[in-house]
């Protein structure tokens, strides 16, 4: 991946009387599901999401091995009674001063929905906290361009929040102008469809009421784990909704599979397609709907990035459940 920084000759020199190219950050919180070459840019910072399962604390930020002793010690994935711990503001703050206040001058930070979780208004006051701070010790570098901050609501979760992660960052490589970033920007997260397969309904219906989602009804949950019945819930601009359920694991994935590779032959508004999956992603990789999806991601030139889920996505979908993303103007949701 080429990195963020534009090279254009005629960047402004600064008091300092050294000369560097304007520098934009990108920010994004543990519980967003993106591909590891993202991850691994210099420019991306990951906002930490610690959290507790009876007497064990974890730190949610895209770390193997993070993520394998979760799974290792609760039964690949599952965290029911966990709790997550946020950041506060001033939390926030500190880690925004640290991170961006001398060698960046922009910064956009995507998060979480806030409909779902409290990290986007912790994140927003925090980066209001951090600005006094951030000025003032640039000024005291002699660092004389003006600096940005801007907090954006994803409306989405896991896979879901990561279309919009890494469209950003394309427009970013390509040098796209910023007001053509924040129109193309909202158009991305506006059509961002995200697909919850739970594999456990008392699980996910459990984790869904921490959240405030009230998408998986009792009634669904007693009459699914009676039939193997496993839901598809999408969302979408912060909200969700039930679209689909089917007998078994199988089903349901192949009518998953086969939905997005119909909405990539359509067209997306991102070239990205995002899988994240509670489990060794092995379990996906050997479906032969996935490698249909692939042949097609390939053929319409997007691509297909298959990952293991965030821990925080882990503990609230619940063992074996998958989230599946993509941008674009479905014909229809329900399946």
């Amino acid at each position: 991946m080429h990195a963020i920084t534009p090279t254009d000759p005629a960047t402004e020199q600064d008091a300092t009387s050294h000369r560097r190219p304007a520098r934009t950050g990108l920010v994004i919180d543990a519980s967003c599901d993106v591909a590891p070459d993202f991850i691994a840019h210099p420019d991306v910072a990951v906002i930490p999401i610690p959290i507790r399962i009876g007497t064990a604390t974890y730190v949610d930020q895209h770390d193997a091995d993070a993520t394998s002793r979760y799974m290792r010690e609760n039964a690949n994935g599952e965290g029911v009674t966990g709790q997550s711990i946020p950041l506060d503001a001033a939390q926030m703050s500190a880690f925004f001063l640290e991170r961006f206040a001398l060698d960046y001058d922009s910064v956009f930070c995507l998060t979480i929905t806030a409909s779902r979780s409290p990290i986007h208004d912790a994140a927003r006051h925090g980066s209001t906290l951090a600005m006094n701070a951030i000025r003032t010790a640039r000024q005291a570098s002699g660092i004389t361009r003006p600096f940005q901050f801007r907090v954006i609501d994803t409306r989405n979760m896991f896979a879901g929040s990561g279309i919009p992660a890494m469209a950003l960052m394309d427009m970013l490589q390509a040098q796209v102008p910023p007001k053509d970033i924040r129109d193309s920007l909202q158009r991305i997260i506006d059509a961002t469809h995200t697909y919850y397969a739970p594999d456990n309904l008392g699980y996910a219906r459990t984790r869904s009421r921490v959240r405030g989602d009230r998408s998986i009804k009792l009634f669904s949950v007693l009459l699914g784990s009676a039939l193997n019945i496993k839901p598809i819930i999408l969302g979408r601009q912060g909200d969700t909704q039930p679209v689909g359920k089917f007998r078994g694991r199988d089903e349901a994935w192949n009518r998953l599979f086969a939905h997005a590779e119909a909405q990539v032959r359509r067209g997306l508004y991102a070239p990205h397609l995002i899988i994240s999956y509670a489990g060794p992603v092995e379990d996906v990789l050997r479906v032969e709907a996935l490698a249909r999806l692939r042949r097609t991601c390939e053929a319409e030139g997007v691509r297909l990035h298959v990952l293991s889920m965030s821990i925080t996505g882990m503990m609230n979908i619940g063992p074996g459940g998958l989230t599946l993303a993509f941008a674009g103007e479905a014909q229809r949701d329900h399946f």
